[in-house]
């Protein structure tokens, strides 16, 4: 009975053998995709939105002559519409303030009044909010009010509200800073 074992074992592992040396298959080739191309033409595209954005404003200020917009290093321009020049009280980081705001497209279209809106509270910088409405109330005094240009990527960016307010859409938003609480 050994022999017949062995004998099988050996058959089998020859059949084995042949069977696994038939003609090998090439792997498959990798497949890549240049990302930096992507990138690139997605830099493009941002780089196209901004310019196209900030040509809007320059029109709208242009339009507007009687107020007078500053320009602010995140891409924004604004302006009072009442200001405290004799206060010298900042919002800062840990501040409880209370503001509004009202949405408008650049034609001046209401899209959000500030009573849809309502009084909000804000611990300043610690708690998230529109990038604009951080970055506007840090430059504000109490019971002041600003019109500021808003560039899409610091509102509702490519995504839009999913309401009233479309994808990329540069706004104009009227913020009241109505008080800081230290």
């Amino acid at each position: 009975m050994g022999k017949i074992f062995y004998t099988s074992l050996l058959l089998l592992l020859s059949l084995a053998c042949f069977t696994s040396c038939k003609e090998k298959q090439e792997p498959r080739p990798i497949i890549s995709q240049k990302s930096g191309h992507i990138l690139a033409e997605s830099m493009q595209r941002n780089a196209d939105l901004t310019q196209e954005q900030q040509e809007l404003f320059q029109n709208y200020i242009k339009s507007h002559m009687q107020e007078e917009f500053n320009h602010n290093q995140q891409g924004f321009y604004y302006s009072y519409i009442q200001r405290h020049v004799k206060d010298s009280v900042v919002a800062k980081t840990g501040d409880l303030v209370a503001y509004t705001y009202q949405v408008s497209d650049l034609s001046d279209n209401i899209i959000y009044t500030f009573e849809q809106i309502g009084s909000l509270q804000y611990l300043v910088d610690q708690q998230e909010i529109l990038p604009i409405l951080r970055q506007s109330i840090k430059l504000m005094k109490q019971q002041e009010i600003i019109k500021v240009l808003v560039p899409s990527e610091l509102a509702y960016s490519y995504l839009g509200d999913t309401n009233k307010i479309t994808k990329n859409q540069p706004l104009l938003f009227t913020i009241e800073l109505q008080s800081i609480q230290n």
